[in-house]
């Protein structure tokens, strides 16, 4: 009995040293490949990176190279992450990491530099070229196209076209050629400091660290490949010696016992929780995962209650309800929230289960958690965040419609004091006046009063929000939406087409108001900046298929290619702070997406109206009928 069970010992012992080197060795040669391919891919970012810097006078795709600054920051990330590099007992290994490191972050850095820079050159570069246009002396135009050339005059020296700079905006006073100088003067400058990046990229060359790098690894994995695979075949030879002398129950018990070890690894290592009670749910058994998530040793939950870690915050029901649950024998399935040791809440998303004997007995409870604290707490801060900016939104639409009302009721009101005060100064002074003069004040003062009255019955329907869906004509819904905002509309020069059919659906009216009046507000302001040009808004309202379109366009010439995709972001406007939060199209695109189930879009439009172009931005509003 004693040989067997050393001769089963000697045969596991075997059996999982081979079974470590030949994991071993597989690991090293994946893991050779896999770090080959990670420097491969920034060799040749690196190499797009140096063609960007040759060619970055001329190279304007910034999106791009922040791509691959990303795709070299991801590769990069993924050799220090290696978990063989980390335990690689090999200081030159280690010491070249860090240099590669520092290497690739000055080069990103400078690189990042080099994007700011030609940022600004090419702004500059446009006025520049607007300032010529508008009409510069004569003699400056070689001067221009010195600047222009930049990238072609290499010898060129920039220095001293700082001074020509300097002596021509002596000379030169017009409004126009003093910023054509100015901006050439900005371009000669950010050029010199993109000579000297290059020159310091020239210095610190990073291809030298990845040969370096990649040199000292392939030593170090060949030479650690070769020990694994010396050991493998000794190791082998000694499994097939001994396999000789055991017998095949023997050799059964062998892989029974590899499977017991295999279960027990997987469950102590196990990144979720698992708490193994008796029949009376004491605690005789946790992993590690259960330690490193609650802080509890072993020591410290043996016979007790799993029930010891609650937060409070789910009562007697709660657990009254699982005990049910697993007592008769069901499997639960549920969410705890809990008190880690160090007092902090944690969300766990369990279930446990019953073990039965062969009479069908409970004789211990499985409860195996997953750890959700991190979700649980990242959307409890979206509906935070997603409050905020309802509430936001709501205080926007509360100052818009107070100044509205303040717009609309001036006239009105003025009209009533001045009617009402001019018939108290002729009644104080004894003046006769005809009761046709007296009915005439009054009819005045009733009719402001009734248009007071009016106003206030439109503004208080928006100021009552429901949530039910409601049967509504879309045309009365753009009506009212006008008549809220007309006062703003009225002293300026603007012309709105509207051609708009009479369609009634089902959905939110008051949000959608909302939206028009978002969407109509700014394409006013788009076009107060606008001067010489004859200002127009479209609105049309159609039905297309089972949808209702609505589009609301201006020729305020659109929206900038480069930021028009970031329109619908909350926070970002391109207003000044005073006239706009930044959360006014990103609410329109939450009401419409999320509340009244259809789509905002966005895109600059070029079209003819009475034998004129324009350009302008369409916002386009679709929603189900069905």
């Amino acid at each position: 009995m004693n040989k067997r069970i050393i001769n089963v010992t000697f045969l596991l012992v075997l059996l999982i040293t081979l079974a470590f080197f030949i994991n071993n060795a597989k690991i090293q040669n994946n893991n050779y490949f896999t770090i080959n391919t990670h420097i491969k891919k920034i060799i040749l970012v690196n190499k797009d990176f140096n063609l960007y810097l040759k060619n970055s006078f001329k190279y304007n795709n910034f999106d791009l190279i922040q791509k691959k600054i990303s795709i070299i920051n991801k590769e990069f990330s993924e050799l220090q992450s290696n978990t063989i590099l980390l335990s690689a007992d090999n200081l030159d290994i280690q010491q070249s990491l860090q240099k590669l490191e520092k290497n690739i972050q000055i080069k990103i850095k400078l690189l990042n530099r080099v994007k700011s820079y030609r940022a600004i050159i090419n702004s500059s570069f446009i006025l520049v070229q607007r300032f010529k246009d508008l009409g510069i002396h004569d003699q400056l135009n070689s001067f221009y196209t010195t600047v222009m050339t930049l990238d072609k005059n290499p010898e060129l020296n920039l220095q001293n076209e700082h001074l020509k700079i300097k002596n021509l905006l002596k000379i030169y006073s017009s409004k126009n050629e003093v910023l054509f100088l100015k901006h050439s003067k900005t371009i000669i400058s950010y050029q010199q400091k993109l000579i000297s990046i290059n020159e310091v990229l020239h210095k610190t060359p990073l291809e030298d660290k990845l040969d370096n790098f990649y040199s000292l690894y392939n030593n170090f994995s060949q030479s650690i490949l070769h020990k694994a695979y010396l050991a493998i075949i000794i190791l082998f030879l000694l499994l097939f010696l001994s396999l000789i002398f055991y017998l095949i129950y023997d050799y059964k018990l062998s892989r029974a016992r590899k499977e017991t070890i295999r279960f027990k690894k997987t469950v102590e290592d196990s990144d979720n929780i698992i708490i193994i009670t008796d029949e009376k749910l004491k605690i005789k058994y946790i992993n590690a995962a259960f330690t490193k998530i609650t802080g509890y040793t072993f020591k410290e939950v043996q016979g007790k209650n799993p029930k010891f870690l609650s937060s409070g915050n789910q009562d007697y029901k709660f657990y009254n309800k699982l005990n049910k649950t697993i007592f008769a024998g069901k499997k639960w399935n549920g969410e705890f929230i809990n008190r880690s040791k160090n007092g902090k809440l944690s969300y766990e998303r369990a279930t446990i289960s019953p073990v039965f004997d062969e009479k069908q007995n409970i004789i211990e409870f499985i409860a195996i958690k997953l750890d959700i604290t991190k979700e649980t707490l990242a959307q409890e801060q979206l509906i935070k965040k997603e409050q905020m900016l309802l509430q936001q939104s709501k205080m926007a639409a509360l100052g818009e419609m107070l100044q509205n009302i303040s717009h609309q009721w001036r006239q009105p009101l003025s009209l009533i004091s001045t009617a009402s005060t001019g018939l108290l100064v002729k009644k104080e002074l004894n003046m006769n006046t005809t009761t046709e003069e007296d009915i005439k004040v009054l009819n005045t003062i009733n009719d402001a009063t009734q248009y007071l009255s009016q106003t206030i019955n439109d503004f208080r329907d928006f100021f009552q929000p429901h949530k039910e869906k409601i049967q509504f004509n879309i045309k009365d819904v753009y009506v009212k939406t006008f008549n809220i905002i007309r006062s703003k509309f009225q002293s300026l020069d603007i012309t709105i087409i509207e051609d708009i059919q009479d369609i009634s659906l089902t959905n939110l009216d008051n949000e959608l108001i909302q939206v028009l009046m978002n969407l109509l507000n700014n394409a006013k302001d788009a076009l107060e900046k606008e001067t010489n040009l004859k200002k127009y808004i479209f609105v049309t309202i159609f039905k297309r298929d089972e949808n209702i379109i609505i589009s609301i366009k201006d020729n305020a010439g659109g929206i900038p290619q480069e930021i028009i995709k970031k329109v619908f972001e909350p926070y970002f406007t391109t207003k000044h702070k005073s006239q706009g939060t930044g959360i006014g199209l990103y609410m329109c695109q939450e009401i419409i997406s999320k509340h009244m189930d259809g789509t905002l879009k966005v895109a600059n439009s070029t079209f003819n109206y009475k034998g004129s172009q324009y350009t302008g931005a369409e916002f386009i509003i679709s929603i189900s009928l069905v």
